[in-house]
């Protein structure tokens, strides 16, 4: 009978890709001229990146590239999994009974995924960009043999971090269960919102409004 395990909370698709300087470029002065404050010309920018895709497919075939939506963009780094915060909430099936375990207590180890393994990804004329969105759902994870009592003191958790591109959330990107890693797929979801993108230059420096229309 399999050993399944619901996490439930805050769910992140994450990806890092690489944008041309001269759409950046386009797309915040577009936002800049409209909008004066850099909160909003902000906001501008997010607005075209995620939703408005006539308007960013125009800016594209002025700088020479495609643009086809961001989830259509060169996956450099993907990830979808769960935050790991105090909200997320594990609900273990097991042989016909469920229990509910909270995050705190569980064993975790660390993993930091850095700017320099894909680096030499980004062209001189681009910039890393780090995009994503967020829902309330569950990652379902799975142990198809499993046999035996559940014991919550053999569970483990991989937490993935992402510092080098500064984003902020550490991500549940595995379970284990007595050493074993179980399988791991999206459940439900709803309510998507949209990551703040971040942008980053070869040298994995962080960029703002101001480096593309000085």
């Amino acid at each position: 009978m399999p050993l399944v395990i619901r996490a439930h909370g805050d769910i992140e698709q994450v990806l890092v890709t690489a944008l041309h300087k001269n759409f950046v470029s386009k797309v915040f002065r577009h936002c800049w001229g409209k909008n004066n404050t850099p909160y909003f010309a902000g906001n501008c920018f997010k607005g075209v990146i995620y939703f408005d895709e006539r308007m960013a497919a125009a800016f594209a075939r002025e700088s020479g590239v495609e643009w086809n939506g961001w989830l259509a963009l060169p996956k450099h780094l993907h990830l979808i999994a769960a935050v790991f915060e105090s909200g997320l909430e594990l609900s273990v099936s097991c042989r016909g009974r469920v229990i509910r375990l909270g995050s705190s207590g569980l064993d975790t180890r660390s993993r930091s995924l850095t700017f320099s393994a894909l680096a030499g990804k980004i062209g001189d004329d681009q910039v890393a960009a780090l995009l994503g969105s967020v829902d309330k759902g569950a990652m379902v994870f799975t142990l198809a043999d499993f046999d035996g009592e559940f014991e919550p003191d053999k569970l483990s958790a991989e937490v993935t971090r992402l510092d080098d591109f500064f984003f902020e959330d550490a991500l549940v990107t595995g379970l284990f269960y007595d050493g074993r890693e179980m399988s791991m797929e999206m459940g439900d979801s709803r309510g998507m919102s949209m990551i703040d993108p971040v942008l980053i230059d070869t040298a994995g420096q962080r960029l703002d409004m101001y480096d593309f229309t000085a």
